[in-house]
């Protein structure tokens, strides 16, 4: 009995197309990745001053839009609930600050009652957020 693969001295395997389609995945996965975090930034209008701000990738964003509707961290958020919820994203990591981003056409007061609930739920850190001053 003959086996025809047997008579084959160098039998190879092109490696070059996985390598390629491994290539292309990684570099999919790599692109989509760096557009998650655009997707949960709520457009605000923060008002200008001349002091540092907080890395807004590594704390927790609560933002107030324009027409007074309240973001925890990219998502809506009913006010009532935010107590509740910044208290569970605090358990997971204690130190962590909130960073308070308020559109500059919000009033005063509504601002000063999202801090009462952050301070409610547990915030001893908060951060306003704003924009650079420009220079002229």
């Amino acid at each position: 009995m003959k086996f025809p693969h047997l008579n084959k001295k160098n039998a190879s395997f092109d490696l070059t197309p996985l390598i390629d389609v491994v290539f292309l995945l990684l570099l999919f996965f790599m692109l989509t990745t760096t557009f998650v975090n655009l997707e949960n930034r709520v457009k605000v209008n923060l008002p200008s001053g001349d002091f540092a701000a907080a890395e807004p990738s590594e704390n927790i964003i609560v933002s107030i839009t324009e027409n007074n509707t309240v973001y925890l961290n990219g998502k809506l958020i009913d006010p009532l609930k935010l107590t509740e919820n910044v208290a569970v994203e605090l358990k997971k990591a204690s130190n962590k600050i909130v960073v308070l981003e308020a559109d500059t056409n919000v009033l005063h007061g509504k601002v000063i009652r999202v801090m009462d609930l952050l301070k409610q739920g547990g915030a001893e850190k908060i951060a306003i957020a704003t924009q650079p001053v420009e220079k002229k």
